[in-house]
């Protein structure tokens, strides 16, 4: 059933900005409540549970070979397949609250008794390509489009859904070089580009399948290309997935549909295609051999940083609870929504038992509207050193070491490397969030000490550790001059109007049609601008990383700086301008960006773009 009162329809209706608004089973206008509507979670002791660490899905018995003609291209015996529900469950957040109605994604063929999570299943893959060269023509070379993934995700939201939120389903592949269809269009289009289905969004009681070839970007395209046009240096490491409804992303993320999707690279590739491009091989095995078992030496680009259970991803989202321990949200503060209780993978102030060795750790914003400036620090406040790897472009061209925080805005990902072998036994150490936010609009400003969030417990004496980070992980060549005179140029400006977010004016119902139409495999320059006065937004573009070649008119942060890091999320603060470099390779379609604030995304901060042949 559609909804019968929307976010847009209340803008029409002039309701917006009059108080808190709650919408009711079905999009049922239900009440609405007067200014100076507070709230106030239940107190609860911290350090109670161990940090959960979502399990990964199992693969089906058997293929699902009833998937779309489109994907029958790539789908072959390496393919991967998964079966993954969106549910209603209960689980725990913290030991003094009541049971949590959430809506999840799980594991349908997760073994009996197992522990329910609020996070999707880990699905962990090989990032890669294999091919062939092409008889008769040294150097040039057929990739083979297959392997992959292809996750059907079924929709068993409850019929008798009651409160926030709404139970259609369409999943982004957040971070992913995929096809269009593939990525998680916010609805459904009456007349889509050929070749794009005309329904993404799936209803109770049905399921849609989505394929991810994880291929090195450039192979697709052309069927028989040579091995330089392959951008090999383009390994994503932590994406995510998660819901993407119009007009209810925020309510259906908030109530707990999200998952990690983690990559690595491929050892096994072929070698002609994929390896030469890879200075860097990140294959999640700190453990590999210098040499094979007849002492030749193995691969000299294998990195072999932290691994296995020393490799934790962690995802920060803030909420707020009830007495009993159910959800509180208010689906209309277009501000942005702001918990005062903050998450990691799903717990109220978890510890972690580590070991005297270093840890890798994928962090991740996945809450609606909160900005966090994550600090490692000892019981009275003091910082401890962190190596930042990676951004949610994947691995840097170099560490940044011996950071004292990183900043973390809604849906971006930075890993960061900490080693805890000088830390005595006992030792107890914590992330703090330091950045004051006390509306959703924009943080306050950094503090002397913030809410502690996780505590590390250090045990036993060191140990051996495999693992290192070396002085170069994943260099790649910047944007050249010519790049840059050539390509195309677009301004996109994010602004506020009549109490809606629009972008160049126009709110997300012009889905309908795009603001801008790239071409395959030509470069674009686009200007960032946001307007809207006291408003920041983190915004996100679809289907490619981007090369920010500047900020203001200045040169970029060394963490987002071209030839040093790729992005995926931009953000803008008060009347700040960021320019990128970005070119759409491999598929055609519709696509999006947009304000990863997921209130300012629901309240029409988005807009459609397509890439043409």
């Amino acid at each position: 059933m559609r909804p019968r009162v929307s976010r847009r329809d209340l803008i029409k209706l002039g309701l917006m900005g009059t108080g808190y608004i709650v919408l009711g089973p079905e999009g049922r206008l239900a009440r609405a409540e007067s200014d100076g509507f507070t709230f106030q979670s239940p107190r609860t002791t911290p350090w109670q549970a161990e940090l959960p660490l979502p399990a990964e899905p199992n693969p089906t018995a058997s293929p699902l070979l009833d998937h779309p003609d489109a994907y029958r291209r790539f789908v072959d015996n390496q393919t991967t397949f998964f079966e993954i529900e969106a549910v209603e469950r209960a689980v725990k957040f913290h030991p003094q609250l009541g049971d949590t109605a959430v809506w999840c994604y799980a594991d349908r063929h997760i073994a009996p008794g197992a522990t329910p999570s609020i996070l999707g299943p880990t699905i962990k893959v090989r990032f890669g390509a294999y091919g062939e060269e092409v008889p008769g023509q040294p150097g040039r070379v057929r990739p083979k489009l297959a392997g992959g993934v292809l996750v059907r995700h079924h929709n068993n939201l409850p019929y008798d859904h009651r409160g926030f939120g709404m139970t259609r389903n369409t999943v982004h592949f957040h971070g992913g070089h995929v096809p269009a269809r593939a990525d998680g269009f916010p609805e459904d289009l009456v007349s889509p580009p050929d070749g794009f289905p005309n329904k993404v969004v799936f209803d109770r009681g049905e399921h849609y399948d989505y394929f991810y070839p994880m291929l090195d970007p450039g192979l697709v395209a052309d069927n028989d290309i040579g091995r330089d046009h392959a951008d090999c240096d383009e390994t994503p490491s932590t994406l995510w997935y998660h819901d993407h409804l119009l007009d209810f992303t925020a309510a259906n993320v908030y109530r707990g549909l999200a998952g990690f999707y983690l990559a690595f690279d491929d050892p096994n590739a072929n070698s002609i295609l994929s390896a030469p491009g890879k200075v860097a091989l990140d294959i999640g095995d700190e453990t590999f051999p210098d040499t094979d078992p007849f002492g030749h030496p193995t691969d000299p680009r294998i990195l072999r940083l932290p691994s296995n259970d020393f490799d934790i991803p962690l995802v920060f989202q803030d909420k707020s609870f009830a007495a009993d321990g159910s959800l509180v949200y208010n689906s209309f503060d277009h501000d942005g929504f702001l918990g005062d209780k903050v998450c990691v993978n799903g717990a109220i102030q978890p510890f972690l038992r580590v070991q005297r060795r270093k840890y890798r750790f994928r962090l991740l914003n996945g809450s609606n509207a909160r900005i966090y400036q994550i600090v490692l620090a000892d019981a009275s406040g003091g910082r401890k050193p962190m190596t930042q790897i990676a951004t949610e472009g994947g691995l840097m061209a170099a560490p940044i070491r011996n950071i004292s925080g990183v900043l973390l805005y809604m849906a971006e990902r930075v890993e960061v490397v900490v080693d805890f072998t000088s830390y005595a036994h006992g030792t107890e150490l914590f992330l703090e969030n330091r950045m004051r936010q006390d509306e959703g609009r924009k943080p306050d400003g950094v503090m002397s000490r913030g809410p502690q969030m996780l505590k590390f417990i250090v045990e036993g004496d060191p140990v051996e550790d495999p693992s290192s980070v070396p002085d170069v992980l994943r260099p790649f060549p910047k944007v050249t001059e010519n790049e840059i005179r050539t390509a195309v140029r677009r301004t996109f400006e994010f602004e506020r109007r009549h109490g809606a977010w629009v972008i160049n004016g126009e709110l997300a119902g012009q889905l309908t049609r795009p603001v801008a139409t790239a071409r395959l495999d030509r470069g674009e320059i686009w200007r960032l601008r946001n307007d809207s006065g006291g408003w920041w937004h983190p915004v996100h573009i679809h289907h490619e990383f981007c090369r920010v070649l500047s900020r203001n008119g200045k040169l970029p942060p060394l963490d987002e700086r071209d030839g040093m890091a790729k992005k995926d999320t931009l953000l803008l603060r008060d009347n700040e301008t960021v320019e990128v470099y970005v070119k759409f390779r491999d598929y055609i379609g519709p696509w999006v960006f947009h304000c990863h604030n997921l209130e300012h995304e629901d309240m029409a901060m988005m807009a459609r773009f397509d890439v043409a042949p």
